[in-house]
């Protein structure tokens, strides 16, 4: 086990020491600055790798490149699933940061609703660091809706030309921007998020202030598998805490490795013929051939201040 730190060159050096001790499978936790080196230096010496990575710039293909992640496409493809499929909303407006992670979102977003056969009707952004979205809120609502009294609208509720608004912004920042909503007469709506809403206190910080909010997770503590509930007991009576995504990411990649091991698969190569509907404790989990990973994973439903998993 080795600790990168963030730094590109020391995880190489680590890199090189597993090269020497000739290691089966390379099991990658890396970010921004050592996913595409230690990937890309993992591909040239033929190490298979297993990445826990949601960067989109690594190499992949050939057989021993895989990623098992919860990545951005995975978040949109299983939370519209559920809200188009199941909850049957088909138009939605997006409310999104000027950063780098609101636009990739809103990307995606447009692309998997339009897949479906949705629309998204109205599409409004705000600068980072926003604290008032008065401007931006009036502008998606309209400003007629957003000046009325509030005992105008009890007697003639709002009907907003959408379904469901979607956020992709953190936890605290998207709870400041629904409270607002709320102040501006659009307490009703539904709001859509990211992994990042995960948090224990967001379902509080919403309550009163809409109608329901759904976002994706990669592990909830609430999942009702046997095998994660398993996992769930035992890290609980070996660490005396519970686990979080991460550990439960560890724990997948771990299993799958041993799945592998006996079935004679070590070192892991073309992976993807064996690793289909794999029962992991973040979804069940598959591999396609040019290394990425489709999963079903968890969509969380906020209602009244509280958050629950959506069968």
């Amino acid at each position: 086990v080795y600790d990168s730190g963030g730094i590109s060159e020391t995880a190489l050096y680590a890199l090189k020491n597993m090269e020497a001790q000739n290691c089966d499978v390379l099991i990658a936790l890396l970010g921004k600055n050592t996913a595409q080196p230690v990937i890309s230096k993992a591909y040239k010496i033929g190490l298979p790798v297993i990445a826990l990575t949601a960067e989109s710039n690594i190499p992949k293909g050939k057989g021993f490149i895989y990623r098992d992640f919860i990545t951005p496409e995975i978040q949109i493809e299983n939370l519209l699933d559920l809200v188009m499929k199941k909850l049957n909303y088909t138009s939605f407006a997006v409310f999104y940061p000027e950063d780098q992670y609101g636009k990739s979102y809103l990307r995606l977003f447009l692309l998997e609703v339009g897949k479906r056969g949705g629309s998204v009707v109205k599409i409004v952004s705000y600068p980072p660091k926003t604290t008032d979205f008065a401007i931006q809120i009036k502008s998606l609502i309209g400003k007629m809706i957003a000046n009325k009294k509030p005992e105008e609208i009890l007697k003639n509720p709002v009907h907003f030309p959408f379904d469901a608004v979607f956020i992709p912004d953190n936890a605290l920042t998207s709870a400041f921007i629904i409270s607002q909503f709320a102040y501006y007469n659009a307490k009703n709506l539904v709001f859509l998020g990211t992994a990042l809403w995960d948090t224990p206190e967001f379902a509080k910080m919403v309550k009163g202030y809409c109608r329901a909010a759904y976002f994706p997770t990669g592990f909830t503590l609430q999942a009702k598998q046997p095998w994660v509930k398993q996992f769930i007991n035992d890290f609980r009576k070996n660490y005396h805490a519970f686990p979080d995504y991460l550990s439960a990411q560890g724990y997948e990649v771990g299993r799958i490795l041993l799945y592998l091991k006996n079935l004679n698969r070590l070192p892991p190569k073309n992976i993807h013929e064996t690793i289909q509907n794999f029962p992991g404790t973040t979804g069940l989990t598959s591999f396609l051939p040019n290394g990425e990973v489709i999963k079903k994973i968890y969509i969380m439903e906020i209602k009244h201040g509280k958050c629950s998993l959506i069968p």
